[in-house]
């Protein structure tokens, strides 16, 4: 994995922080852990309609949407700062949806390493849900 290790909890937090969000119908249908190796870290990338119909504009109210369901999740292992939203129009999303279609409802664990697709090189990444 990158220099930094995403830890199996990590993980596991990202799927109850996917399920919260679904419980309270803000579902995201992006949801990849990133590693930005530029910053050498990691971080989960959340999109959905939810997200798009607040960004940019209105960006502090969808960053509350998933404090409210990290809160209410009870994470240990992810903190707000891991977390990146954006909107499913961006690059990354549109380029994913075509390698791993998970469904809506669906999460999986694919994880690909020193990867370029559409011209976007990625170090490394785990997708747990493009739909």
């Amino acid at each position: 994995m990158g220099e930094k290790a995403l830890v199996e909890s990590q993980i596991a937090d990202a799927v109850a922080l996917i399920q919260k969000l679904d419980s309270d119908r803000a579902a995201p249908t992006f949801a990849v852990w990133y590693f930005y190796d530029d910053a050498a870290e990691w971080r989960l990338i959340l999109g959905g309609p939810t997200f798009d119909a607040l960004l940019p504009k209105q960006e502090p109210i969808a960053y509350r949407k998933v404090v409210e369901a990290m809160a209410a999740a009870s994470l240990s292992s992810l903190a707000v700062s891991d977390i990146k939203l954006t909107r499913t129009d961006a690059s990354l999303p549109k380029a994913l949806r075509f390698l791993v279609g998970t469904g809506p409802n669906n999460i999986v664990r694919a994880h690909f390493t020193d990867t370029t697709l559409n011209g976007i090189f990625i170090k490394e990444m785990v997708i747990l849900r493009s739909a």
